[in-house]
């Protein structure tokens, strides 16, 4: 959701700090590097907690089908579906502020990013961004930017990492980054049995009214 800023709103953003916060596995790595080189002068800061100090500062949030990112969490993990580790991952989320999304998501100083629209079109992104931060991206930082971090890419980057704890420090990328859908939507179907995802759904069923999923 991209809103029109006000005179005051407008003084946040000359601050140096952008924040890029999160539930996990909403493509917010590949958002937090588009801001590193959009603004590389600028402190980019990745939370998965949001804190009410964010509220200073310009915050850019992805979002993603609350099932697609479970299922993305548990296959970093190298682990399997069990109805046990399902509930884990639902005390993993609500621990990393899954829920948070919603009382900010109109906030002025928020930008709400949609997985599943900038999934495969990062234009999606630097359109968003420009509008927001009221600068321009030229076609050719936009054509650089997509070659070094788009699924493919990243997914060669990775493999030498081997598993989740191995990372890259600047850009944050890590083992089993891409998981073995490579980041589709709506794979969840797939991955869970129809019985986990009616449960899923009424766990979730708020997230997924607000943001229009089904």
């Amino acid at each position: 959701m991209i809103t029109k800023l006000s005179k005051a709103v407008l003084e946040i953003f000359g601050e140096k700090k952008i924040i890029q916060f999160s539930p996990p596995r909403t493509g917010s790595t590949l958002v937090f590097n588009v801001l590193r080189e959009i603004f590389p002068g600028r402190r980019i800061d990745k939370s998965h907690n949001y804190e009410t100090k964010f509220e200073k500062y310009p915050v850019v949030v992805t979002y993603r089908h609350p099932l697609d990112a479970m299922a993305s969490s548990i296959q970093r993990y190298g682990r399997t579906p069990t109805d046990e580790e399902i509930e884990n991952q639902i005390k993993e989320f609500e621990a990393n502020s899954l829920w948070d999304i919603l009382p900010i998501r109109r906030h002025p100083n928020v930008l709400m990013l949609k997985y599943e629209e900038f999934y495969k079109n990062y234009d999606y992104i630097f359109d968003a961004l420009e509008t927001f931060f009221g600068v321009t991206i030229s076609a050719e930082k936009r054509r650089e930017i997509a070659d070094r971090y788009n699924i493919e890419a990243v997914d060669k980057q990775v493999r030498e990492y081997g598993d989740f704890q191995t990372y890259d420090t600047v850009t944050q990328l890590h083992g089993r980054h891409i998981s073995a859908y490579k980041g589709g939507v709506n794979y969840y179907r797939e991955f869970f049995s129809p019985e986990q995802i009616d449960y899923l759904k009424k766990v979730y069923a708020k997230l997924l009214a607000e943001f229009g999923y089904d």
